[in-house]
């Protein structure tokens, strides 16, 4: 987050998932909130919606990893993740 923005407001996100890419695997972790965050860059303001995860110490926007990948329901991860296993077990 630069000093341009600020956070407006933020949401619960029970349910969803922050996937990151972990040598070519890809991992989730909870997101504990989504932010509506305004920016402010060459005299234009933005809103945007962004995730938010808790390292144990601190809140920080999940979109801001370098081995960020997407937003996704945690329900939908876990599905894709069984189908993964089930395609590795015919193999």
């Amino acid at each position: 987050m630069s000093n341009l923005d600020t956070i407006i407001q933020i949401m619960p996100a029970t349910g969803w998932v922050a996937v990151y890419d972990e040598g070519g695997e890809e991992s989730a972790q909870a997101i504990v909130c989504f932010a509506l965050v305004e920016s402010e860059a060459g005299g234009t303001r933005r809103r945007s919606v962004r995730p938010m995860c808790a390292d144990g110490r601190s809140v920080a926007f999940a979109d801001e990893a370098t081995n960020f990948v997407r937003v996704e329901e945690l329900e939908a991860f876990e599905e894709d993740e069984e189908e993964d296993e089930e395609e590795e077990d015919e193999e």
